[in-house]
């Protein structure tokens, strides 16, 4: 892409954001256009890591340090407040 000197490089001890993205998945096939399939056939679900800053918050399609019961809990109790100032 050439982008080099305007994205930088992944290189030990710098920081990095990366998504890796399984082109490969049934949504995606077949696979002639690599870009092409990344903007406009892959979605969230193709996702399988995220690195932030060189920390990794999704491995293997799983989140990593959410409490994903708390944040349901947290997602229902703001939906119900919505609804509640709505029905008013």
């Amino acid at each position: 892409m050439r982008l080099g000197s305007v994205t930088g490089s992944l290189t030990p001890g710098k920081q990095a954001d990366l998504l890796v993205v399984e082109a490969d998945a049934i949504n995606n096939m077949p696979l002639n256009d690599p870009v092409g399939t990344l903007v406009l056939g892959a979605d969230p679900r193709n996702i399988s890591t995220v690195m932030v800053a060189g920390r990794t918050l999704k491995s293997d399609g799983h989140l990593l340090g959410v409490d994903l019961d708390e944040l349901r809990r947290q997602v229902t109790a703001s939906r119900d407040a919505i609804l509640k100032t709505v029905g008013s």
